[in-house]
């Protein structure tokens, strides 16, 4: 009697035993490849662009109108560096005086961005992009306007002689509206004939887009023979 022999797995069989034999093992394995190459990537030099803070440092009397411009740097460094400009992006700063135009252009290069301290020995810029940039600014002023009566103030029913304290007021904005103010009025006021009482009326600011200290002045009115009250100046 023939004892028949044992069949060898077909081709089929054996592909399914690729896939489905140690399963723990494969994976441990291909989690051990994975983490490798991402510490081998994470060490290699790598370029990339990232996005850059502009921070203009403005005098005082400037504002700035637009939003920051945006402004990318290509760097190069290891990829873990990198990903730490995300949290600390580099910055460009740059002073703008007073005297600046209405409307700067700055001209970038790499030297004009700076990396985080930290970074600084781990990661260069090569590039800047764009080129230039576009400030445009509301340039501000400030200076005292005599405060004027122009009819306003009645006393009695007529226009007679009228003290403001204070006599001028100060005046800060922008700079073209500033230049517009040349005197500022009251709002109107009667005063009754015989009054020697001080009121206070509002100054007159409507449409001007500026700001005015002190808002109003009290307001008296001098009759013949009355000594002046002497201004006073805030």
């Amino acid at each position: 009697m023939t004892v028949p022999r044992p069949s060898s797995p077909s081709g089929l069989g054996r592909l399914r035993g690729a896939f489905t034999e140690r399963l723990g093992l494969k994976a441990t394995a291909i989690l051990l490849s994975l983490l490798l190459w991402l510490v081998v990537g994470a060490r290699a030099p790598t370029e990339s662009y990232v996005e850059v803070a502009v921070l203009p440092a403005l005098d005082s009397s400037l504002v700035l109108l637009d939003d920051p411009p945006q402004v990318r740097a290509l760097v190069t460094g290891r990829a873990a560096d990198l990903i730490k400009l995300y949290a600390s992006p580099p910055i460009v700063r740059r002073q703008i005086a007073g005297d600046a135009p209405d409307t700067l252009v700055l001209d970038l290069v790499p030297a004009d961005v700076h990396i985080p301290p930290e970074l600084s020995d781990a990661i260069h810029v090569l590039d800047v992009q764009p080129r230039s940039v576009m400030l445009r600014f509301e340039a501000r002023a400030s200076r005292r306007v005599a405060v004027m009566n122009d009819g306003r103030v009645l006393v009695g029913g007529r226009r007679g002689p009228i003290v403001f304290e204070p006599a001028s007021v100060r005046v800060t904005g922008p700079r073209a509206a500033v230049r517009r103010v040349v005197t500022l009025r009251p709002q109107p006021l009667a005063i009754a004939d015989g009054d020697t009482l001080t009121h206070l009326a509002d100054l007159d600011t409507a449409g001007l887009g500026v700001r005015v200290r002190p808002a109003q002045v009290r307001v008296r009115a001098r009759y013949a023979g009355a000594p002046a009250a002497p201004s006073v100046l805030p």
